[in-house]
């Protein structure tokens, strides 16, 4: 090969290597079908269970190619929103991959809003939020609580994310964002305590937040607050103007 040819030649390599792999041409551990029977369906990201619930994609490009431009292009909370015809109008997307989708997410919708269910406490603000929360104050190690709401911010889900030494707890992204993605969650507000006491934000809690909504942006999911918990009340990082 001569010099000329080189650079291309590695071009051409790496393009193979990055490109989205179609789910038989993965690992076995690694393929969408397998990490949900193995984990469950929270071990799998946005992308995956669409690519699940598309089947097969169209020639020149796989299922799960097609999943991530959906993904890329509209986000979990847009993917929710789009009616049996907005299916329909997207390259690549085929009357019957329009019809399960366009189920899939009406199933969810009505899981949410189910039949015969209590009314959802509605978390219009920091006070509603602190109402949900309240029982932080008591707890003597730092916990992480995540609540996450649908469209018209009623409370879908109260998660405690992790529970930490005395005076810190942190976790990753991705374990506050699967339920989220689980539970179908339009956005959902972050509550977590200070055994000392202190209401007032550290500079750990302001970069923790901050890479939290970065991630959560992706998905086209919004973090709209994150509370300080203690004895003398709450303190709202959104109201702060901190986030």
């Amino acid at each position: 090969m001569s010099d000329n040819e080189r650079p291309a030649a590695a071009a051409e390599a790496a393009a193979a290597f990055l490109r989205p792999r179609a789910p038989h041409e993965l690992p076995r551990a690694m393929r969408p079908r397998e990490k949900l029977f193995a984990g469950g369906p929270g071990r799998l990201s946005v992308g995956e269970l669409i690519t699940l619930v598309l089947g097969s994609g169209r020639a020149g490009e796989p299922a799960a190619e097609l999943a991530g431009r959906l993904v890329r292009r509209h986000g979990l909370r847009g993917l929710a929103r789009l009616s049996p015809g907005g299916w329909r109008e997207e390259r690549g997307v085929g009357p019957a991959s329009a019809a399960r989708l366009a189920a899939v997410f009406e199933l969810g919708r009505r899981v949410r809003g189910g039949e015969g269910d209590t009314e959802r406490p509605r978390l219009n603000g920091p006070a509603q939020a602190h109402a949900q929360v309240r029982d932080l104050a008591r707890a003597r190690k730092e916990r992480l609580v995540g609540l996450y709401l649908d469209a018209q911010n009623g409370l879908l889900h109260r998660e405690t994310i992790s529970v930490g030494s005395l005076n810190t707890t942190r976790s990753h992204p991705r374990e506050i964002l699967w339920p989220a993605v689980s539970h179908l969650a339009y956005g959902f507000i972050l509550a977590h305590n200070h055994p000392s006491g202190s209401l007032e934000p550290s500079t750990e809690d302001l970069e923790f937040t901050r890479a939290v909504a970065r991630a959560a942006e992706l998905l086209g999911i919004e973090l709209y607050d994150h509370l300080i918990v203690a004895r003398g009340g709450y303190t709202s990082l959104r109201e702060r103007g901190m986030l």
